[in-house]
């Protein structure tokens, strides 16, 4: 093994105060996953410094931060307390995680392949760590970007749960948002608990819905009757006090909206009820550049073909682009999903 770098971390267990956590993120969307773990942080007003490596950072923060974060995600997997980041080819640094978890055994994955096979196991020896394939609440030792990293597991996200009950909702369409996407919407506006957002193409509801299980109340708009229908029941199946109206987005007035997030209709499943597309886009964006609060947030969703025009009526109508974000759905969809506020 080479020399120590030096980059050796030890946050103390004061519950009172901040201390050191990981992040897993999602690697099938990792740039996504790290753009929502931000975003979430800024709802919380937490700005600690942020160390990132391959699928996973490490934040100073409180632990109900931490946990809030894993439990709103879509694209974040777990989060846990750091005991030390350790360099993988340094056997001092094996042997002090090796003391670290006192013989206890330890969950361990190499990320993305960031750190070979051998080395990992040259560390594992080197540390006498016992390695666990238990992937209950415990020890996590992560391998990535030539570090080790050492935490504790304490929260990991319900997504799966969620998935499944949306499986069971009563209303479907093939072209609706899974919950995982849909919580992304919400979280990249900024959305605090208290605060209201607003989907004027709601469809199915499950921006809203996502949401409200995070304590935001949604605002869902649809033009389509039968879709309007469909989406109050899919209300009353989650028993979501939030409020479906059929309407047309182009026309309605919102007064002081702090957050919008929305799929807007394209593709073959979807209806612009004889409205040419670029048309829908741009009525889109400049009604709500007359709702949208100065300090308020939007992200919102359009097929990659559309983007130069959506980057042109983002200037257009008094906006910044903030961040953007590329969702790979097959061969012939990829979406954009482009966070913009007023300058």
């Amino acid at each position: 093994m080479r020399g120590c770098e030096l980059r050796n971390t030890h946050i103390p267990s004061d519950q009172g105060s901040q201390r050191e956590f990981y992040f897993l993120l999602r690697g099938d969307n990792e740039y996504l996953a790290l753009g929502e773990l931000r975003a979430l942080l800024e709802a919380y007003n937490e700005y600690s410094k942020m160390h990132c490596y391959t699928m996973l950072c490490t934040v100073e923060t409180r632990g109900e931060v931490a946990r809030e974060v894993v439990n709103r995600a879509g694209f974040i997997k777990e989060a846990g307390v750091v005991h030390g980041v350790y360099d993988v080819f340094c056997e001092k640094d094996a042997v002090n995680a090796g003391k670290v978890v006192s013989g206890k055994p330890v969950y361990s994955t190499i990320l993305k392949a960031t750190v070979s096979d051998e080395d990992a196991l040259r560390f594992l020896k080197s540390s006498g760590i016992k390695r666990s394939y238990r992937r209950d609440l415990g020890y996590r030792l992560y391998f990535t970007d030539g570090y080790a990293v050492l935490g504790s597991a304490l929260y990991v996200g319900e997504l799966n749960r969620a998935i499944e009950k949306s499986r069971s909702r009563p209303f479907k369409r093939s072209i609706a948002l899974k919950p995982d996407l849909a919580r992304a919407l919400v979280n990249l506006t900024r959305a605090r608990r208290g605060d209201v957002l607003v989907d004027p193409f709601a469809g199915t509801g499950m921006v809203i819905i996502e949401a409200w299980s995070m304590g935001v109340l949604g605002l869902g708009v649809d033009i389509d009757y039968r879709v309007a229908r469909g989406m109050r029941s899919n209300i009353e199946f989650y028993r979501a006090p939030l409020i479906p109206l059929i309407g047309d987005s182009s026309v309605l007035l919102f007064r002081e909206v702090d957050r919008v997030a929305t799929d807007l209709p394209y593709g073959m499943g979807a209806s612009t009820h004889g409205v040419e597309i670029r048309e829908l886009y741009e009525s889109f964006i400049q009604r709500m550049s007359e709702y949208l609060s100065s300090r308020g947030y939007a992200s919102f969703l359009a097929p990659i073909w559309l983007e130069d025009y959506v980057d042109e009526l983002i200037t257009r109508y008094g906006f910044r682009l903030v961040e953007r974000y590329y969702d790979y759905v097959h061969g012939g969809l990829v979406r954009v999903l482009s966070v913009v506020r007023k300058w």
